[in-house]
């Protein structure tokens, strides 16, 4: 799909033809101050250029099953809408302020950059931050940590860690979940550490929160389906056709890493397309398999890497 195919300069004009409280404070803004409102429609007009990119990078082919269901794609319309507007809020890719800057000059008006009006210069002669960016900013950091500030502080050293400096920590970290793992899958532990290992980069690309939080997902399990938990989104790679594409996807959020494998352990003797995987005892190339067939990946190649990492672990 194309950008030129689904975006329309016109869509602006008709969404606020069908939204008159939008047009009405368009038009208080203009009134009060030209410049802002020139900012505020060229901020619109990137809020709809950023959504087209997105639902294009979103529309590459038509799946059949739970992913594709309309709760998800709701949810996923949501989601892009939440993303842009948090992109945007942040400064965008750019574009408002180049497109009200140009505005600006054809109307004789002085627009600044949006990062410049959000310093405020006091007496004393050094620029500050507003205290609405500042407050806002503190809350988003600490408003899942029960101690505050110190605990966010703590959260940012964890992230840090991470799982150590190497495939022994790391084997040292989740083997102790694995075990517990293993026996529900009866399969040999380390065939699920590798699996963690080979989706998370032996932890060092584990999908975090917003915060830095650690999501605990080290087997990049998507929130979909009956999904009722936390949820981070996140860019990821898909294959199509044999392509590579990256995409936004919303992965599962847990608040332990011995929730994460139990919920892995579930998922994979819960589904009957994983039935092949359970029993593989210390088999690794049958248990990658089974997973590549019941199509826990869309990498051609996800079997051989699997059986690969296993290999260097030791398996």
């Amino acid at each position: 799909m194309s950008i030129s195919a689904s975006f329309n300069p016109a869509e602006l004009s008709r969404q606020l033809a069908l939204d008159p409280s939008a047009a009405s404070r368009l038009s208080d803004i203009a009134r009060k101050s030209p410049e802002a409102g020139v900012r505020e429609v060229a901020s619109q007009f990137e809020s709809m250029l950023m959504e087209t990119l997105v639902r294009a990078m979103r529309v590459t082919t038509e799946e059949d099953g739970e992913e594709d269901s309309s709760s998800m794609q709701t949810w996923r319309g949501m989601l892009d809408q939440q993303m842009v507007q948090a992109m945007v809020a942040s400064g965008g890719i750019g574009l408002g302020d180049m497109l009200a800057r140009e505005i600006g000059q054809l109307q004789q008006l002085d627009i600044a950059p949006r990062d410049v009006q959000r310093l405020a210069k006091p007496a004393g002669g050094v620029p500050q931050l507003d205290e609405t960016f500042t407050r806002a900013a503190l809350t988003a950091r600490t408003r899942k940590s029960p101690e505050g500030v110190e605990g966010a502080a703590a959260a940012g050293a964890q992230a840090a860690q991470g799982y150590g400096d190497g495939a022994r920590d790391f084997v040292e970290a989740v083997l102790p979940h694995a075990r517990r793992a293993a026996e529900k899958l009866g399969v040999d532990p380390m065939l699920i550490v590798s699996h963690a290992a080979l989706e998370s980069g032996w932890g060092k690309r584990v999908i975090r929160h917003a915060d830095g939080r650690d999501s605990y997902n080290l087997f990049g399990i998507k929130a979909t389906g009956n999904w009722q938990g936390d949820a981070v989104a996140t860019l990821t790679t898909e294959f199509v056709g044999g392509s590579a594409r990256k995409q936004v996807e919303p992965f599962r959020a847990y608040p332990s890493l011995a929730a994460a494998f139990d919920d892995y352990a579930a998922l994979i003797a819960g589904s009957p397309r994983y039935r092949a995987a359970l029993g593989s005892g210390n088999d690794m190339g049958a248990y990658a398999r089974a997973l590549k067939d019941g199509g826990y990946a869309t990498d051609p190649a996800y079997a051989g890497k699997l059986v690969a990492v296993a290999r260097n672990a030791g398996v």
